[in-house]
């Protein structure tokens, strides 16, 4: 019983590599203020874009989303486990990188508290500066997320329901005024750069170097 307490402990080890993730966001915390000049990425399809606070759900359940989604893969498939963590924090430092150097910030609606959803955005609101806002983080690792659900090949039946979450999530950034269409974008051109890095041969055979030589023997035994 005690051996296989052991080994139960040994085997979730590598789910510790979660923190690695929770500390870039905690590290987010630390820069969300004004200190530097801020700058605006707001274009003309923004401002026809409505206030929605509904979206504040999908907005809101992106962290357990982004979380349950690693520990779908740490059990399912430990190499997309990886790859996506290490997407993820290269991810945040480059998401820092801009928020310390070209601060962005959106304008944001007056709301009242009158319904239960808005009184969500208002604690978001509250929460979080207006600031450091491109490349949006929320869409980053949604992205991130959707794409290694869709290589993950679900059973037709509920492969939709992640993709769906993380369109809801996209699109709630701009609904509850949080970010901008070009911070979407940027997100998404950095996530695509952070996947062609990471899953470049190159880099599979410094982060697996056991599967790359597994894959060499097979390829010279044909």
């Amino acid at each position: 019983m005690k051996q296989w307490t052991l080994r139960s402990v040994r085997q979730l080890l590598p789910l510790g590599w979660l923190l690695t993730v929770m500390a870039c966001s905690y590290v987010y915390g630390l820069t969300n203020g004004i200190t530097r000049p801020l700058h605006t990425m707001e274009i003309w399809l923004d401002r026809m874009i409505p206030f929605n606070e509904y979206f504040i759900i999908p907005y809101i359940v992106w962290g357990p989303c982004i979380f349950l989604s690693f520990v779908f893969f740490f059990f399912k498939n430990r190499d997309a486990y990886y790859r996506m963590i290490i997407c993820s924090v290269i991810g945040h430092i480059f998401c820092y990188i801009f928020y310390m150097t070209y601060q962005t910030y959106v304008p944001r609606p007056f709301i009242t508290d009158d319904t239960i959803f808005l009184k969500l955005v208002h604690y978001i609101y509250s929460n979080d500066q207006p600031v450091n806002c491109f490349p949006s983080i929320h869409v980053l690792t949604t992205y991130l997320m959707m794409r290694a659900f869709h290589w993950e090949k679900l059973p037709k039946l509920y492969a939709w329901i992640p993709q769906f979450i993380g369109i809801s999530i996209i699109l709630s950034t701009v609904f509850v005024k949080q970010h901008v269409v070009i911070d979407i974008a940027g997100a998404i051109v950095l996530g695509e750069a952070m996947i062609l890095l990471v899953y470049h041969p190159a880099f599979s055979k410094q982060l697996f170097p056991q599967r790359a030589r597994h894959a060499n023997s097979r390829q010279l035994q044909a």
